[in-house]
């Protein structure tokens, strides 16, 4: 490790260093002059009414932008880099505002504006960039993807542009958790990590302590774990003083993998901080512990898994057991983090709950069994503890399980492993899942008929978005036809169905047919079986 001093940085929009040539930084950009690339640059009034032949002052102009262009892509550590270095940036006074939004408890709340904004530099991502969001009593977690800050970057990697994965926890009240993978598509440019401050940053080994007004923020540099770290002071002004923290693994790797822990406490306080535990074989596996709580994180890379989490008190009671974390953006309003734990609490009880009768849905194994469907990339909708995904799995078909309970996958998973098949389970909102290469067999048993009522034509889109031209659906839904007892089911009337889907689908079969009941000596609730297909010529 080699700590140093340096000069000024300047930081870009979405968290990217302006430590690259213009016209690297946004080469997918409409541009009418490559001197508008920047847009840090200014633009003169000829330029902007697109003027032909610019007069003598445009053209001075001209020539110092380029200058000031090629200055902002000096080498961090001065000329004996060859390259430029993308990399990432993160301000300390944005841990300080996460982490009074966190603390928040008014009814009203809704974290993701903030969440989209702070971790990112200060600049508000784009909702699109957002892959995941997870809003927790103990936790928030959010996942953006800064390459699709650019115009359509994802999924090609092939432009000069680094892949950069931002994952961030709040783990309540105050440590925070940034995880950053970027992959660098060009030779020789370096990548760095930096942390800037207002205040005067004391590093030593690998832990920075620095101070902003009556607040400390403690760093601890897990990864790269060998690194050269620079202290580099800012521009001089009263907005922008300070210093910038920048970390660079040795070497060119084309890949890295930059984790950092962080801790906002008053300032003045002594208290001793437990150092954070990091295994490295296999996927990461972090364990934090902050005040009368442990938080074990098991954090694969992005691509591979979303990971999963457990937090245990001070004396080992589990107050999370382990379960997956978010793939998607999850309901994060007050009511919708309400609404995640009314479903998931069904799960945690010593019975299961009554929809869930631990039997594939008979009109399922009919329509495989028969070859009406046949072994196929597959999604189940509210898969719960994966029942039918397993059994689909197990007759060849490829699988991907989704739910909102993160109990119930974690029950999924146990009992995909005891069946010896794999299934891929992913947390996440039916009504807007994350993206997914489209599939050719979509199976919902007594989702649709519950989501229909918060958002009918968000569930319809959703699966349009989750199929391929030519795709099945096959969904079981209560059906009206039978007055409801005191509890139960939603119930969906024919027309209604129809109605939602004649758009997109076209309908191989509607007819009646009843749900298994947990008890199998029992009848089931009516139902509706709807068989669907998407049109060929329809594109997604």
């Amino acid at each position: 490790m080699a700590i140093s001093r340096s000069k000024k940085r300047t930081p870009g929009k979405y968290g990217f260093l302006f430590s690259v040539p213009a016209s690297w930084a946004n080469r997918d950009r409409p541009q009418k002059s490559k001197f508008r690339q920047d847009p840090a640059l200014p633009v003169r009034r000829e330029q902007r009414r697109g003027t032909r032949t610019p007069s003598g002052t445009t053209l001075r102009t001209l020539l110092l932008a380029s200058i000031t262009a090629a200055s902002v892509a000096l080498p961090f550590r001065g000329a004996a880099a060859a390259q430029p270095s993308p990399g990432l940036f993160i301000r300390a006074g944005d841990f300080f505002t996460l982490q009074r939004l966190g603390e928040s408890t008014a009814e009203e709340k809704d974290p993701l504006p903030g969440f989209r904004r702070y971790p990112f530099g200060g600049t508000q991502l784009p909702e699109a960039s957002i892959l995941a969001f997870e809003e927790n009593e103990l936790f928030t977690m959010v996942v953006g993807d800064l390459t699709r800050a650019r115009a359509e970057s994802e999924p090609r990697l092939k432009d000069q542009s680094p892949r950069v994965i931002r994952r961030m926890f709040l783990l309540k009240p105050a440590t925070f958790v940034v995880d950053d993978e970027i992959r660098k598509t060009t030779p020789g440019k370096r990548l760095t990590w930096s942390l800037q401050t207002n205040g005067s940053p004391r590093v030593a080994a690998r832990q920075v302590r620095l101070v902003e007004g009556e607040q400390e923020l403690l760093v601890e540099m897990l990864l790269p774990r060998t690194v050269q770290i620079t202290k580099a002071e800012r521009k001089a002004g009263r907005a922008q003083a300070g210093y910038t923290i920048d970390l660079a693994p040795e070497g060119q790797p084309d890949e890295t993998r930059f984790l950092n822990v962080l801790r906002v406490r008053e300032r003045g306080d002594q208290q001793p901080v437990p150092p954070s535990e990091l295994a490295e074989r296999g996927p990461l596996r972090l364990t934090v512990r902050c005040e009368d709580r442990s938080f074990q994180l098991s954090l694969p890379r992005w691509r591979e898994g979303a990971g999963e989490i457990a937090v245990l008190a001070a004396g080992g009671k589990p107050l999370l057991v382990r379960r997956p974390l978010a793939s998607g953006i999850l309901p994060h309003t007050a009511e919708g983090v309400r609404m995640i734990e009314r479903w998931d609490k069904a799960y945690r009880g010593e019975q299961s709950p009554g929809w869930d009768t631990g039997r594939p849905a008979t009109d399922l194994a009919k329509a495989v069994e028969s070859g009406l469907l046949k072994p196929c990339r597959a999604v189940d909708l509210g898969c719960g503890t994966g029942t039918n995904a397993i059994y689909l799995a197990g007759k060849g078909f490829q699988v991907t399980g989704i739910d909102v309970a993160p109990t119930a996958l974690a029950i999924a998973q146990k009992k995909a492993q005891e069946a010896g098949v794999e299934v891929r389970w992913l947390l996440a909102d039916v009504l807007a899942p994350p993206r997914l290469e489209p599939f050719e067999l979509v199976f919902d048993r007594g989702c649709y008929h519950g989501v229909r009522r918060q958002n009918a034509a968000a569930y319809v889109a959703a699966v349009r978005r989750l199929t391929k031209p030519d795709a099945r659906v096959l969904i079981l839904a209560a059906s009206a036809k039978e007055p409801p007892p005191h509890y139960g089911p939603p119930r969906v009337k024919e027309e209604e169905i129809r109605a939602d889907f004649a758009k997109s689908f076209e309908f191989e079969e509607l007819r009646e047919t009843r749900f298994d009941a947990a008890d199998p000596e029992k009848k089931g609730a009516l139902a509706w079986f709807v068989l669907l297909r998407r049109g060929s010529g329809e594109r997604r």
